[in-house]
Protein backbone atom coordinates (compact mmCIF):
# COMPACT_ATOMS: atom_id res chain seq x y z
CA UNK A 1 0.00 0.00 0.00
CA UNK A 2 1.30 3.62 -1.07
CA UNK A 3 0.94 5.58 1.42
CA UNK A 4 0.76 9.47 0.92
CA UNK A 5 1.79 12.10 2.91
CA UNK A 6 -1.82 13.67 3.69
CA UNK A 7 -4.92 12.10 3.94
CA UNK A 8 -8.46 13.44 4.84
CA UNK A 9 -10.88 12.69 7.32
CA UNK A 10 -11.79 8.57 5.56
CA UNK A 11 -8.32 8.13 4.85
CA UNK A 12 -7.56 8.89 8.49
CA UNK A 13 -10.45 6.99 9.59
CA UNK A 14 -9.21 3.75 7.42
CA UNK A 15 -5.69 4.00 9.01
CA UNK A 16 -7.19 3.87 12.43
CA UNK A 17 -10.02 1.31 11.50
CA UNK A 18 -12.66 3.80 12.93
CA UNK A 19 -15.64 5.94 11.74
CA UNK A 20 -14.72 9.32 10.36
CA UNK A 21 -16.87 10.99 13.05
CA UNK A 22 -14.05 9.22 15.39
CA UNK A 23 -11.75 11.18 13.46
CA UNK A 24 -13.51 14.56 13.67
CA UNK A 25 -13.96 14.29 17.46
CA UNK A 26 -10.01 13.55 17.91
CA UNK A 27 -9.20 16.77 15.94
CA UNK A 28 -11.72 18.66 18.29
CA UNK A 29 -10.16 17.85 20.87
CA UNK A 30 -6.60 18.63 20.28
CA UNK A 31 -5.59 14.46 19.52
CA UNK A 32 -4.96 14.75 16.09
CA UNK A 33 -3.46 17.54 14.16
CA UNK A 34 -5.21 18.82 10.67
CA UNK A 35 -5.74 21.49 9.46
CA UNK A 36 -8.65 22.90 7.30
CA UNK A 37 -8.22 23.74 3.90
CA UNK A 38 -11.58 24.74 2.10
CA UNK A 39 -14.14 22.71 3.60
CA UNK A 40 -12.14 19.63 4.08
CA UNK A 41 -9.38 18.50 6.49
CA UNK A 42 -6.20 17.34 5.34
CA UNK A 43 -4.36 15.11 7.87
CA UNK A 44 -0.26 14.07 7.86
CA UNK A 45 -0.26 10.56 7.16
CA UNK A 46 2.84 10.46 9.84
CA UNK A 47 0.67 12.32 12.66
CA UNK A 48 -1.99 9.58 11.94
CA UNK A 49 0.48 6.76 12.70
CA UNK A 50 2.46 8.23 15.26
CA UNK A 51 -1.55 8.75 16.79
CA UNK A 52 -1.71 5.10 16.58
CA UNK A 53 1.63 4.25 17.81
CA UNK A 54 1.00 6.52 20.44
CA UNK A 55 -2.14 4.39 21.70
CA UNK A 56 -0.68 1.02 21.20
CA UNK A 57 1.97 1.92 23.42
CA UNK A 58 -0.44 3.37 25.66
CA UNK A 59 -2.27 0.74 25.79
CA UNK A 60 -0.20 -1.81 26.11
CA UNK A 61 1.93 -0.32 29.31
CA UNK A 62 -1.94 0.07 30.63
CA UNK A 63 -2.52 -4.29 30.52
CA UNK A 64 1.08 -4.65 31.57
CA UNK A 65 0.44 -2.99 35.04
CA UNK A 66 -3.48 -4.39 35.11
CA UNK A 67 -3.52 -7.64 37.68
CA UNK A 68 -4.03 -10.79 35.94
CA UNK A 69 -7.18 -12.84 36.70
CA UNK A 70 -5.27 -15.62 38.22
CA UNK A 71 -3.42 -13.03 40.27
CA UNK A 72 -6.50 -11.49 42.28
CA UNK A 73 -7.06 -11.38 45.97
CA UNK A 74 -10.16 -13.45 47.22
CA UNK A 75 -11.37 -16.83 47.15
CA UNK A 76 -10.37 -18.97 44.12
CA UNK A 77 -13.36 -20.91 42.33
CA UNK A 78 -12.33 -24.15 44.61
CA UNK A 79 -12.73 -22.43 47.79
CA UNK A 80 -16.12 -21.57 46.90
CA UNK A 81 -17.47 -24.97 47.49
CA UNK A 82 -16.61 -25.59 50.57
CA UNK A 83 -19.25 -26.72 53.05
CA UNK A 84 -21.68 -24.43 55.05
CA UNK A 85 -20.92 -23.49 58.64
CA UNK A 86 -23.99 -25.47 59.70
CA UNK A 87 -22.90 -28.89 57.84
CA UNK A 88 -26.12 -29.06 55.90
CA UNK A 89 -24.59 -29.57 52.70
CA UNK A 90 -25.11 -33.17 51.89
CA UNK A 91 -25.17 -34.45 55.72
CA UNK A 92 -28.01 -37.48 56.15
Amino acid sequence: MLMTPTVNIHGAAELMKVHPKTVLDLIGEGALPAAKVGRAYVLMTKDVVSHIEQQIIAQTAARMRAPTKASRPGRSRANSRTASPSGANGAR
